[in-house]
Parts: structure tokens; C-alpha cells; sequence
């Protein structure tokens, strides 16, 4: 009887442990990361040009899905990329993405790409 009483405990508990880890894997997979590379950045720039970057276009329209969220441009940590992601900001701005909405971190691995991580504001700023 008791090892019975015991599976039981021993399953609901487990139960109830995957049901936790599933709710926190759901909430914290709202962060999507967006690349944009340098070659793709090193085309002749305008309104229309930067409308079709791929990654620009996937990272607006899944900010905008969101609730609550955020934009953070994580740049080459150099001169030129602090450059490249200011002017990367005014072109999500003139997108349609306000201000305090985007947040520039310096410091990717890579020199020759821009990271747009996108995700709810409470997340990213953890």
C-alpha cells in the first residue's frame, strides 16, 4: 500500500515539476535574435532598401506582435559599429519603432554582424 501511495506522490510531483518547466521555457522564449550582417549593411542605403532587410523587417514585425517589448541592437564594440548601430536606431525609428523602445550594447562577438534581440521589456531587462 505504501508503495503505492508513494508512485503516486512521486508522479504528481513530477507532474507538476514538467508543468513548471514548460510554463518557464514558454515565457522565457519570447526573445527572438535577429542578424544583420555588414555585407548586407554595406548596400546603398534608403527608405526602400531598408525596408526589405530581412532581418529588420522580422525584428519590427515581431516587435510589434509583442507586448511590452523591446528592441536592444547589440554592436561591434569598436568606433564603426557604434556608428553603424546609431544609424541602425534612427533607421528603426523612421520605421516606426519609438526611441524608448531600442537599446543599444556594445559588445557582440562578431565584428561584422549587428544582433537585434527582441523580447518583452521585463525579460531583457533582467
Amino acid at each position: 500500500m505504501k508503495t503505492r501511495e508513494h508512485c503516486r506522490r512521486s508522479i504528481s510531483s513530477a507532474t507538476g515539476v514538467a508543468v513548471l518547466l514548460c510554463a518557464l521555457t514558454v515565457a522565457a522564449s519570447s526573445t527572438r535574435i535577429f542578424v544583420l550582417s555588414a555585407d548586407e549593411w554595406a548596400r546603398p542605403r534608403g527608405g526602400d532598401v531598408i525596408a526589405e532587410f530581412e532581418p529588420l523587417r522580422a525584428a519590427v514585425g515581431y516587435w510589434d506582435r509583442l507586448d511590452d517589448a523591446v528592441i536592444v541592437v547589440r554592436y561591434p564594440g569598436e568606433d564603426s559599429g557604434e556608428l553603424w548601430a546609431a544609424e541602425l536606431r534612427d533607421w528603426l525609428i523612421s520605421l516606426g519603432v519609438p526611441s524608448d523602445y531600442i537599446r543599444l550594447v556594445a559588445g557582440t562577438q562578431a565584428a561584422d554582424e549587428i544582433r537585434l534581440l527582441v523580447g518583452n521589456r521585463n525579460e531583457m531587462e533582467q
